[in-house]
């Protein structure tokens, strides 16, 4: 049972310093977006595949533009009350 408790202690402290795992985060997405930029397409299939750091860029925006809509219009629909299961 100590592992619990001390895997328990250890994700609390995770969640007290969330600013810096989400700085932690976007460092890590931006070094890689910069690591996808000398990588080049040489046979592009769509327009805009030509650049570099499109598709890190691309996954980023539909990623963050997912979760922006499934919290704010989708949530809603789906929610239930707090109590909706009883005791």
């Amino acid at each position: 049972m100590s592992q619990q408790k001390g895997l328990g202690e250890l994700l609390a402290k995770w969640r007290d310093n969330w600013k810096t795992w989400r700085t932690i985060f976007f460092v890590v997405l931006g070094v890689l977006v910069v690591l996808n930029v000398p990588f080049v397409t040489h046979h592009p299939h769509f327009g805009f595949d030509r650049y570099p750091g499109f598709w890190a860029g691309f996954g980023l925006i539909v990623g963050l533009a997912m979760v922006i809509i499934m919290k704010k219009i989708v949530q809603p629909f789906i929610a239930r009350k707090e109590d909706y299961y009883g005791d």
